[in-house]
């Protein structure tokens, strides 16, 4: 059970949740985390978790200042994990610009942002559009599709892929291998996982073959890629160790895969649910940058992410003392945004904030305004065709599937 369910079962046992099984705590939790994050802002913008012994920052104002003040850095592997500085895969981790600090992180940054400039976004933008255009097309105007396994899956795969410069014949055996990677080293999860470690380790030396023969063949790389840099730069005080490039081929596969498709698959449920919303964008009435940030500030992709305290300090009045670690529920802070009465053009701390703010927030929107352009075109009526499924993860809160009911244009 998440941290989530249980304060919410916590809570509620005086109302409507009495008695429901913990399977239904947690499956209203992610249909809906609404009533949680509520409940959490009653007990203020900072609370401690006794059973987790974590502090659990929920108010928007905290959010921000916690991740953007420089005592707060992200944890690393516990020391006795071979994920450590001392174990068999000594620096995988803390070579990813999702988990590095310091000088590491702000060079890798420096390195792979030239990437993600709006500029360089908009010269891909046209290739985000042909992806999706095909995976359209693919469907072959048929009246109902799974929009999860038809759209909001495959479209970042090819994005991605096509970021990193992943031959297309390599990239389903690449999301095979992350995702057994991501399980064992607890990136899905919040915390590495003894059964699947094992395997995970052996999906990273996979993986670590698979970058050596694209890097063995630059000529076959696009240029604008994140293999074709890292070739360009060998023998370069810029240079990228093996270790880097391999960690950060996982790292941008993971944040931009799993964060996009739950996104997506948030615009296509809300089309689903809101059919005044496709009308207006095969009109040209939506401003679809705006609706995109709209659904992340109120759907936040990823629901929380995990600090740790390098310095004793005060937060909200309490003592917070070094090593003490510190949840920043990003969708609660949304939530408090939302709900304030202010009027947010923005998507909240759905990308996070400070030195660690998503490097791919610009390309994950263009995804999103590209999906909601392209069926606004194709599309004439969209309605659910039965209830979507919710993954159970509260972290990367998204959907399973999202079975749909599709009317084309003639």
């Amino acid at each position: 059970m998440t941290h989530a369910a249980r304060c919410f079962a916590e809570k509620e046992r005086d109302g409507m949740t009495t008695g429901p099984t913990r399977a239904a705590v947690t499956e209203a939790l992610l249909r809906c985390p609404a009533p949680l994050y509520a409940r959490m802002h009653r007990q203020g913008p900072l609370v401690w978790s006794r059973p987790d012994r974590t502090w659990v920052v929920t108010g928007y104002d905290l959010a921000r200042l916690v991740l953007r003040d420089p005592r707060f850095r992200l944890p690393g592997p516990p020391p006795e994990s071979e994920w450590s500085e001392n174990g068999s895969h000594a620096g995988f981790f803390q070579s990813m610009l999702l988990a590095s600090e310091g000088e590491r992180h702000a060079r890798l940054r420096r390195f792979l942002g030239r990437l993600f400039t709006p500029r360089a976004v908009r010269a891909r933008t046209v290739r985000i559009e042909a992806a999706m255009a095909a995976l359209l097309d693919d469907a072959g105007r048929c009246p109902t599709m799974d929009g999860v396994a038809g759209i909001s899956a495959r479209l970042p795969v090819s994005v991605i892929g096509d970021l990193v410069g992943i031959p297309e014949d390599d990239r389903h055996e690449v999301s095979e291998l992350c995702r057994v990677i991501s399980r064992g080293g607890g990136v899905a999860s919040g915390r590495p996982s003894g059964d699947d470690v094992g395997n995970a380790l052996a999906r990273v030396d996979d993986l670590g073959r698979l970058v050596q023969r694209w890097r063995a063949t630059p000529d076959r790389l696009m240029p604008d890629s994140v293999l074709a840099l890292a070739v360009d730069a060998r023998d370069t005080s810029e240079a990228l160790s093996d270790t880097e490039v391999l960690a950060n081929v996982f790292s941008l596969y993971i944040a931009g895969h799993d964060t996009s498709r739950n996104m997506l698959s948030g615009l296509l449920l809300r089309l689903a649910t809101h059919p005044e919303l496709l009308a207006g964008l095969s009109a040209g009435e939506v401003d679809t940058s705006a609706e995109v940030d709209r659904l992340l500030l109120g759907e936040s992709p990823l629901t929380f992410t995990v600090r740790v305290a390098q310095e004793e300090c005060t937060l909200e009045g309490e003592r917070i003392r070094p090593g003490d670690m510190i949840r920043v529920m990003l969708g609660a802070a949304n939530h408090e945004l939302l709900t304030s009465g202010a009027q947010a053009d923005h998507a909240g701390v759905s990308f996070g904030e400070g030195r660690h703010v998503c490097l791919g927030a610009h390309l994950a929107r263009t995804e999103g305004r590209v999906l909601l352009e392209a069926v606004g075109r194709r599309w004439s009526g969209l309605r659910l065709a039965a209830e979507p499924a919710w993954t159970p993860h509260f972290l990367h809160r998204g959907l399973d599937s999202l079975p749909l009911e599709i009317e084309w244009r003639q």
